[in-house]
């Protein structure tokens, strides 16, 4: 059967599109979030980084063990990224499992935003951000951005800096969050083996 390419906007302003193969033995989801580190405010430089850290945290119906396991459950290859145009977390599956893996991908994008988890999470950016300051090419990179893209946000370094996420506060997170993170800032990519319909 031929490959087909789907559209769809909900009522919510969700976009939903897709690239359906039926012939495919995977399925894939991915929810694309029009927001990255050019969308800070420089004081909260690297929020949009720790955020995609703390969606895998837990949510109000499942703890941060819950939505690994139940990704293992499922042979789910799962991952998310941030650049500075957007965040993007994602799953690919059997097509038999794509049905669950888009409900936990669903439930990770409203986040619980726990206090602890915050507290916790930060010291890992940290850890991450002196990784890189070791790394030559990266310090290079991130140095010409600023020097080329200056004062634009384009500018902002995606982890933010040693002191701009030691001074975020989960207040401003959240925030950030409830600005950013809205159906009609959003796009749901699907590929492979599916039912769009469904």
């Amino acid at each position: 059967m031929p490959i087909t390419f789907e559209h769809a906007t909900l009522d919510n302003g969700l976009t939903i599109i897709a690239e359906v193969d039926p012939d495919a033995h995977t399925s894939a989801a991915g929810f694309f979030v029009k927001t990255g580190a050019r969308d800070e405010a420089s004081e909260v430089m690297g929020v949009s980084h720790f955020l995609e850290h703390m969606m895998f945290k837990g949510t109000l119906k499942r703890s941060a063990d819950d939505v690994n396991r139940e990704f293992d459950e499922i042979g789910a290859s799962f991952n998310a990224y941030t650049s500075h145009e957007m965040t993007v977390f994602y799953a690919s599956v059997l097509p038999e499992r794509l049905d669950t893996a888009v409900d936990i991908l669903s439930d990770i994008m409203r986040p619980a935003l726990r206090e602890e988890d915050f507290s916790t999470e930060k010291n890992v950016i940290l850890e991450e951000i002196a990784m890189y300051k070791d790394s030559p090419f990266w310090v290079l990179y991130e140095q010409v951005m600023q020097e080329h893209y200056e004062p634009h946000p384009l500018a902002h370094r995606v982890l933010g800096t040693g002191d701009t996420v030691t001074n975020l506060q989960r207040d401003q997170m959240k925030t950030y969050f409830d600005h950013r993170y809205s159906a009609d800032n959003t796009a749901v990519a699907l590929a492979g083996n599916l039912d769009f319909a469904q």
